[in-house]
């Protein structure tokens, strides 16, 4: 994953316009983007919880750790990052099969659609999860 594409717009068009075309190619590097955009925001809401010095308070410190946070985060998330990109993957997967499926896949639905928002059936979350727990 090209570091230039956080601010190159076409770059991040293009990748729009191939992941409707081929979902399988291009999940990995958009999930992996994802990472490493939620790896950037961490990182920044860490450094403003941090007490600062008026020595490293300035605006140019401030850009160059801005940067070099949204490299490091590039470079975890190439790297494997914190295993948000697997379970995104899984759950995609778990997505596309049960849409595949007119009736439900082995790991059942836990939400469920009813008036308002989506409600969570803990028993089956439950299920699924110590099912999915016990795979790892």
């Amino acid at each position: 994953m090209d570091s230039n594409a956080y601010y190159d717009f076409s770059a991040l068009a293009a990748l729009k316009s191939k992941v409707t075309h081929n979902k399988e190619e291009t999940s990995k590097p958009v999930l992996e983007k994802f990472e490493a955009l939620f790896i950037d925001q961490m990182l920044q809401s860490m450094r403003k919880a941090t007490v600062r010095s008026d020595l490293f308070d300035s605006q140019g410190i401030k850009l160059y750790e801005s940067l070099f946070d949204k490299e490091i985060s590039e470079e975890l998330a190439k790297g494997g990052g914190l295993g948000l990109r697997k379970e995104l993957e899984e759950q995609l997967k778990m997505v596309e099969s049960s849409e595949d499926h007119s009736q439900e896949n082995e790991m059942g639905y836990f939400l469920e659609r009813r008036e308002g928002p989506y409600t969570i059936d803990r028993v089956k979350a439950i299920s699924v999860y110590s099912q999915h727990a016990l795979k790892d």
